[in-house]
């Protein structure tokens, strides 16, 4: 089965599941090119997760925060302990904006291994291993309990 079809039926089975695509879009303020790659984010949602992966294909964290920036910030590293090095340190959860990258461990090493774009109303954007590309919330316990930070990266680092 062609790669396009496969993906049609994924996305239709993920609008089912999850409810319309664009009931779940969240609207973002943010610059013109921040609000395109945000967008280009939620556009992946339902797309399926799996390890190293960086195209529309399928996504692994860092991947697919790297597909979504990718005009945006061509020279943002691959991983997400790399990724946790780069920009400013936003100091509180209450000061994040649109674009933030959002950085927890879901290991018990407690180091940065996971990776996320935040949207707007404590809802962040993300590929994880059991959904693949999908909206979560910060205060999730799961998500709380394995919050690392948040870094502001603006392209000048």
């Amino acid at each position: 089965m062609p790669k396009a079809v496969v993906r049609l039926l994924l996305l239709g089975t993920a609008a089912l599941t999850f409810g319309c695509a664009t009931s779940s879009r969240i609207r973002v303020e943010a610059p013109p090119l921040m609000r395109a790659a945000l967008e280009r984010a939620q556009d992946l949602i339902g797309t399926p997760y799996c390890s190293s992966g960086m195209t529309p294909d399928c996504f692994d964290c860092s991947g697919f925060v790297g597909y979504s920036f990718r005009d945006l910030f061509p020279t943002l590293p691959r991983t997400s302990s790399e990724m946790f090095l780069v920009g400013k340190h936003v100091v509180d959860i209450s000061d994040l904006q649109a674009g933030d990258l959002v950085f927890f461990s879901t290991s018990n090493r407690g180091t940065v291994n996971h990776v996320g774009i935040y949207l707007a109303d404590d809802r962040f954007i993300h590929s994880a291993t059991s959904r693949g590309v999908m909206l979560s919330t910060l205060s999730e316990p799961y998500w709380k309990r394995r919050w690392k930070g948040a870094r502001r990266v603006t392209g000048t680092e």
